[in-house]
């Protein structure tokens, strides 16, 4: 498990590992990060949306099965690959100041 507070250099270790035998979950993990990150993205501009009033019924509807279809998807490919929800949480620390 992730530790919450992992920079991406804690994420990454320092160096990238191209061993053969890890290489393959490494990017599953990777490609799986972005999409949960997105993922999360739409669900809060969904929320935005229909908290805004600007959907009709049958649209709130609709983004609620393809948010809760999405989901369940997320949570099969964790499962195959052996990835807790935790793990998927990309977090950075972006400097304030740039020297």
């Amino acid at each position: 498990m992730t530790p919450p507070d992992a920079s991406l250099d804690d994420l990454l270790g320092g160096r990238i590992n191209i061993d053969p035998e890890t290489v393959e979950k490494g990017l599953v993990k990777l490609v799986l990060m972005v999409v949960e990150t997105l993922r999360q993205v739409i669900e809060r501009q969904a929320i935005r949306r229909v908290e805004g009033g600007s959907l009709s019924e049958e649209e709130i509807e609709r983004l609620g099965l393809a948010l809760l279809r999405l989901e369940q998807r997320m949570a099969q490919l964790r499962e195959t690959f052996g990835f807790a929800e935790e793990d998927l949480i990309l977090r950075l620390r972006l400097p304030t100041e740039f020297s």
